[in-house]
């Protein structure tokens, strides 16, 4: 009896040691390595700062900014022939001192009929790899792990430095692997996944068909999920498309090491000879509009290598899961490598993500243990890089952030975003009030006074504008909104006098040829490269840019200049050719049909 009453009074206690174990058991089993939250969205939509404000130390500064003296970095932009808009490109990125480009792809003639720019479009994919796979430059040291830039040539404009390109790339690289490593739990470590290639991202899954493996499999957007209010993923918006959060892979502009970068694009060499003959495709809806890889579309292939690559990750998932996972799911929703949410794709819903309820395009569900569809891919989610203004030309403005927003922004549509504050704060990589001395003592000469492409929706200063929209004259509006305008043609001056390759040798092409600054960019484009007013019109302008609060007494706004209402853009499967640029000086061939092939996105 004494011996019962023993046991009986010990029985609490080993109780207690019990749920003790079978509770860090579970503590074990839940957390993830590296975890830093047991109870985490299996998504993103909660993170509601990009990656920059993310990452801030003590001291104000950002822990992933990178030191960018000792980083090659290759910049490829592939064009035909030069134009105005080409030229543009050149001038953003000369004043601002990137290094100099190569032009790939120069001179050449595509003439296949029915095709993007007459094939065009795939020399980003075939004239990037001949360079990369160049034997000279192979055989220096260390070039595989150069970072390789690829960019359109026509369409966009750069606002910011090398070195915040180089630092925000980084970021969302950090970013991208630590909410992939949540999304595929033990997966992660198990494969070996890193991402290290970054692309460009848009609202749509475009030109690619929406049944197939290029768009259902895609992860949802980490962007806050109440950006258009209760519009943000749906079809009512300005038009179809403008009120969808970015998702999907954009071509307009790639960055990543040469290694990698040539992994990505021998495989998309691959699928181009495998589509480019291609007609009445199994997962077609039978308008042909999958033939001959979307009709010569680059951004196809990608967009369909992205995709592959997200469906093999779940595949991946669900191959490290156990039985034990499916009980603690329950217990923890949301948990590291946990099964997602339902989703959709264009409000079409996705239950299963390798097994939509709809007709779609069928993928082998086996695990593949050489991961022949793991590429690295991450997208610029965050519009970090660039911002893509198709279907988004009403999600950004030209903004002094040292200013109140809101007279900045003008009257906004019902369905447009509003922004969630009276001033956005400038990044944390841009140091608002320090002066920039390479503005040779212009003025604004601080960021937050300078007018700034803001998307206001999530408060992003992106480093490009990217003019992918298909109302091109926006380029042509635009460029006296910029905060270079007045005084671009005195910056690039002063980036000769530092003696900039490309103002004195040439800008190199991959033919071996140097083209010349002023053949490229000649003196009869620089009335509408330059655009330079009248003497008292830039006193006046400098004068205005002084005043940087605008709650003092009598302080200047800008005058806005809302947006006219967008058209619905449709997806472009035949060359769309812009109007020539009406300018004095500016002839119809300057615009130059072969490289306004190129153009189209």
């Amino acid at each position: 009896m004494l011996n019962l009453l023993l046991f009986r009074g010990r029985r609490p206690a080993t109780l207690v040691g019990i749920a003790f174990i079978l509770s860090t058991f579970l503590l074990i089993v839940i957390t993830p390595p590296g975890s830093e939250t047991i109870k985490q969205p299996w998504t993103t939509s909660r993170i509601l700062q990009s990656p920059l404000n993310q990452n801030q130390n003590q001291n104000g500064t950002t822990a992933n900014v990178s030191l960018t003296a000792d980083r090659k970095i290759h910049i490829l932009l592939p064009a035909t022939k030069s134009n105005v808009n080409f030229c543009k490109t050149l001038l953003t990125m000369t004043i601002l001192g990137y290094p100099s480009p190569t032009i790939i792809a120069w001179e050449d003639k595509d003439k296949a009929k029915g095709l993007l720019g007459g094939g065009s479009h795939f020399a980003k994919i075939t004239r990037t790899l001949d360079y990369i796979n160049d034997p000279v430059r192979r055989s220096h040291p260390g070039f595989d792990d150069e970072l390789v830039f690829m960019l359109d040539a026509y369409d966009i404009w750069f606002q910011l430095p090398l070195n915040m390109l180089l630092s925000r790339y980084d970021a969302i690289i950090e970013e991208e692997n630590a909410r992939v490593a949540h999304r595929m739990g033990r997966a992660y470590n198990n494969e070996g996944i890193n991402s290290k290639i970054v692309f460009g991202a848009g609202k749509r899954c475009a030109p690619n068909l929406l049944n197939s493996v290029s768009c259902y499999p895609v992860p949802e957007s980490p962007l806050p999920n109440d950006i258009y209010g209760g519009n943000t993923d749906t079809l009512i918006g300005i038009n179809g498309w403008a009120s969808f959060r970015t998702r999907y892979l954009n071509s307009g502009y790639t960055i990543g090491p040469v290694g990698e970068m040539r992994r990505v694009l021998e495989r998309a060499l691959e699928k181009l000879k495998e589509c480019q003959n291609r007609k009445d495709a199994s997962f077609d809806d039978e308008s042909g509009a999958s033939d001959f890889c979307y009709h010569g579309s680059d951004q196809s292939i990608f967009v369909e290598m992205f995709g592959e690559q997200e469906y093999y990750r779940e595949v991946m998932r669900r191959h490290h899961r156990t039985g034990m996972d499916d009980m603690l799911d329950k217990v923890v929703p949301g948990r590291a490598g946990s099964k997602p949410p339902p989703t959709d794709v264009q409000q079409a819903p996705i239950i299963d993500r390798l097994e939509p309820g709809f007709t779609h395009q069928k993928y082998n569900k086996t695990h593949l243990p050489d991961k022949p569809f793991e590429f690295g891919i991450a997208l610029d989610y965050w519009s970090l890089l660039g911002h893509q203004t198709s279907n988004a030309l009403t999600d950004a403005r030209y903004i002094r952030h040292s200013r109140l927003l809101k007279p900045q922004i003008g009257k906004q549509g019902n369905f447009e975003c509003v922004p969630k504050t009276d001033r956005l704060p400038l990044p944390l990589d841009l140091p608002g009030s320090q002066q920039l001395p390479w503005l040779a003592g212009s003025y604004p000469n601080e960021w937050e006074t300078m007018p700034l492409y803001t998307e206001i929706c999530i408060g992003t200063v992106p480093v490009m504008i990217h003019h992918n929209s298909v109302e091109k004259y926006h380029r042509e509006e635009q460029w006296n909104q910029t905060w270079w305008h007045g005084r671009s043609r005195m910056l690039l001056e002063e980036r000769r006098k530092e003696g900039a390759p490309q103002l004195h040798e040439g800008i190199p092409t991959d033919k071996g040829s140097v083209v010349l600054w002023e053949d490229l960019c000649p003196k009869k484009m620089e009335k509408e490269l330059f655009r330079e007013p009248e003497p008292k019109k830039v006193e006046a302008l400098q004068t205005e840019s002084k005043i940087t609060d605008a709650t003092k007494p009598g302080a200047v706004q800008p005058e806005i200049k809302v947006p006219e209402p967008i058209k619905p853009e449709p997806i472009i499967s035949e060359v769309v050719q812009p109007e020539a640029i009406k300018h004095e000086g500016i002839k119809p061939e300057d615009t130059a049909p072969e490289a306004k092939a190129l153009e189209v996105k």
